[in-house]
């Protein structure tokens, strides 16, 4: 069975044939998704890729920079701390474990996430991931605007989140009615900066110590089921959220030069969370020129607990028997070990470059 396929965009497929394979020094960044629980089908790429220390290697040519949303941005403080295969252990266990009811409120199920990124990263995680000498990070995430920035209850919140859905179907700009992008970054702003943090419209900002888990908090917070994040150090006043909104799986061009990685559960990249609904909304094919798409097969996901990976909705779904979600979940973080294996492999084989397929 094949468990791992490969898309690659136009310059990026040319790269690989001419290669002759995957060089770490081809790599500037990594693109980490919102993509909530989906990630633990990516835990074993992630493990794979920290114990062979592949973005460490990829950094001799040039800084790498992760840039992530909500989970992925998670994933990415793992990246960079002080151990990231242990952080990024401790991420997988806490995020398996967490366990909601019914009679959960908003700050219940914030704070039992603010508490997991606690339990994964101690202060001198994240002062080495501000000062990592090889890796950037950015996280993205949205501060509320008009109607959205208003609505306090939580009816009042559902309804501008419909109209925002229902507006994004007449274009891609009405969402700047109720969000605007902020991004968190490690990456010196004073001086060039990397393609990825161009994007506009948006501001980008600092990630220091000081706000570092509040503002991956915030990228993190599903409205509706978590509670907004407000005074983030450093950053404007205002009620933040999901970084899904306006960074979903890919939403900026990447145009670094080289190759561009993203893993993700899927072949279908999505750019914002509310462009899920719209199966014929797609990025401009121009901005995914440099990007190299890695996901599991749908054999691979057929054979999954459940034919399927790991959802929010399983917390609704296993409501009176988490233990039997938590169980799943974990089997499928141990079974993408898999995925992790093959991948290196393909790589440290070159196999990777006649596998890979247009994007």
């Amino acid at each position: 069975m094949t468990v791992l396929q490969y898309r690659a965009g136009t310059r990026a497929l040319k790269l690989l044939q001419e290669r002759g394979g995957l060089s770490p020094e081809d790599v500037c960044a990594l693109v980490l998704p919102a993509i909530g629980p989906k990630w633990l089908v990516l835990y074993g790429i992630d493990s794979a890729l920290v114990r062979a220390g592949f973005l460490q290697a990829a950094a001799r040519k040039r800084r790498v920079l992760l840039f992530g949303a909500s989970a992925g941005a998670w994933r990415g403080l793992a990246y960079t701390s002080r151990d990231p295969a242990r952080a990024l252990d401790a991420l997988r266990d806490s995020y398996c474990e967490q366990h909601f009811t019914t009679q959960d409120s908003p700050e219940v199920i914030s704070g039992a996430y603010r508490r997991l990124l606690h339990s994964v990263l101690t202060p001198e995680d994240l002062a080495h991931v501000v000062a990592h000498p090889e890796l950037d990070l950015a996280i993205a995430a949205v501060r509320a605007r008009g109607v959205l920035a208003a609505a306090r209850a939580r009816h009042a919140q559902a309804a501008s989140l419909t109209a925002a859905a229902l507006l994004n179907a007449l274009g891609p700009n009405t969402q700047r009615l109720f969000f605007e992008r902020v991004v968190f970054s490690t990456a010196q702003l004073s001086e060039r900066r990397h393609p990825l943090l161009h994007a506009t419209p948006g501001e980008l900002l600092a990630l220091t110590v000081e706000n570092m888990l509040e503002a991956a908090l915030a990228s993190g917070t599903v409205p509706l089921y978590m509670q907004s994040v407000s005074d983030i150090p450093s950053a404007p006043r205002g009620m933040y959220m999901d970084g899904g909104f306006s960074d979903y799986h890919l939403n900026r061009q990447c145009s670094c030069g080289s190759i561009t990685l993203l893993f993700l559960h899927q072949r279908r990249i999505v750019p914002t969370w509310t462009d899920k609904f719209l199966p014929w909304r797609k990025l401009d094919r121009r901005w995914l020129d440099n990007v190299l798409l890695v996901h599991p097969s749908p054999e691979f996901i057929r054979a999954l607990p459940g034919s399927k990976v790991p959802t929010r909705h399983d917390f609704k779904t296993h409501l009176h028997e988490p233990e039997v979600r938590k169980q799943r979940w974990h089997e499928v973080a141990e079974r993408s070990r898999a995925l992790g294996e093959v991948l290196l492999s393909d790589i440290e084989s070159g196999a990777i470059a006649s596998k890979a397929q247009p994007l």
